[in-house]
């Protein structure tokens, strides 16, 4: 048990290492704790065999890879990398702005006529928000979640103030107000959720390390 033990210490510290990845950043994708990540990488414990799986699953390998000794170089099949995450993002966003450009220009030059197209910029504001938010909910952080809704909420608003200019039109910023309560209460219980869920596997990781020593 103990040569296994340190066999896949020493596969995850190097499969970590090549997908770029820190022991907390390692932790948050499997929903464990850094604690736990650094106990398996001195040997100090193993995680189970879902756990396993999962990792091995991250990194591209198979589970008989992080239990086999081996000197080859280590190869990550679906590397995870922040820069082309970071490029793919703001490459989406600048397609909207594109888009709104074109708008703005072609109508321009083809109607004259139609008033405010300046508009298409002010939409293009809560459209960039819609693809941030959908890139952070693949990649990103829940935290994030919440000042990126925030900012389409008010946005969404403000563009709707500006088009359609009514009566009181400003207590459509009053609306606002609760829609961003429901967002930071929801997001606040989604990181609740997730915490306990991490100690809750902690827990479960802790167990059964307890049951195999024992």
């Amino acid at each position: 048990m103990d040569d296994l033990k340190n066999i896949l210490a020493e596969n995850l510290i190097k499969y970590r290492k090549a997908a770029n990845l820190t022991q907390a950043e390692l932790a948050e994708k499997i929903n464990y704790s850094d604690k736990a990540v650094s106990k398996w990488e001195r040997a100090a414990g193993m995680p189970d065999v879902d756990v396993l799986k999962q990792i091995a699953d991250l990194f591209g390998v198979t589970v008989d890879d992080m239990l086999k000794k081996t000197d080859a170089p280590v190869k990550i099949k679906h590397k995870i990398n922040l820069l082309t995450r970071t490029n793919v993002t703001i490459c989406s966003v600048l397609l909207v702005w594109l888009v709104a450009t074109a708008v703005y220009v072609f109508t321009l030059l083809a109607a004259p006529e139609i008033p405010n197209m300046w508009l298409a910029f002010v939409y293009a504001v809560p459209a960039s928000c819609i693809v941030l938010l959908v890139f952070n909910c693949i990649w990103g952080k829940t935290f994030i979640s919440i000042i990126i809704i925030t900012a389409l909420i008010f946005s969404l608003a403000a563009a709707i103030f500006l088009t359609v200019p009514f009566r009181n039109s400003w207590l459509l910023f009053i609306f606002c107000i609760p829609l961003e309560l429901l967002n930071i209460i929801y997001f606040s219980l989604k990181i609740k959720n997730k915490s306990k869920q991490k100690k809750n596997l902690q827990n479960e990781c802790d167990d059964t390390e307890s049951n195999l020593n024992g």
